[in-house]
């Protein structure tokens, strides 16, 4: 059994060398690497993440709080778009209507003045060919009654003739002799 006491006494003396170059191990880390400052630094971005986060939510609810009040006057302000576009629609239609009655009026004189013109052109035409029909009759008249009075034919051309050299010696005199046979001088 002492073997076996001994070999525990072994034993627990490795072990407890090993405990102590662990632990000096550690020690020795703990003091390079400084884990209390790296443990201090995570716990600072932590409160900084947290206060970010609680500034987010803020930002957040502030933005859900003004989307909401938006949202309840959308019904308003869509019905004010409404009666806005309506009064618009309203008016332009007024505005068509006015044009087009002024474009009635103005095509309604148009074709007046065109009526009036054409009438104007066909009476003249009427009188024209009116005027000519009854010279056509006064010169078929004349020739039938002069080639049955031989006097009044006779007559005529004495009277041409005179009014020929009336004229003839107004011009020389300086005498006008008018469209009806008057003379001025």
């Amino acid at each position: 059994m002492e073997n076996f006491n001994t070999f525990i006494d072994y034993i627990a003396r490795t072990n407890l060398f090993n405990f102590v170059i662990f632990l000096s191990i550690i020690i020795f880390l703990v003091r390079k690497v400084n884990v209390s400052a790296k443990l201090e630094n995570a716990q600072i971005a932590v409160k900084d993440v947290i206060v970010e986060s609680e500034s987010t939510k803020v930002q957040s609810e502030e933005r859900l709080s003004s989307i909401e009040d938006s949202m309840a006057h959308i019904e308003e302000e869509i019905d004010v778009i409404i009666e806005k576009s309506r009064e618009n629609a309203k008016l332009v239609g007024e505005k068509i209507i006015q044009d087009g009655e002024k474009t009635s009026l103005v095509i309604h004189e148009n074709a007046s003045k065109a009526i009036e013109n054409s009438r104007t052109i066909l009476k003249n035409e009427l009188l024209k060919r009116a005027s000519l029909a009854s010279i056509e009759v006064a010169r078929n008249h004349i020739v039938n009654e002069l080639s049955w009075n031989q006097g009044l034919h006779d007559k005529l051309i004495d009277e041409s003739i005179d009014a020929l050299v009336g004229v003839n010696k107004g011009v020389n005199e300086g005498v006008n002799i008018g469209v009806n046979g008057e003379v001025t001088q």
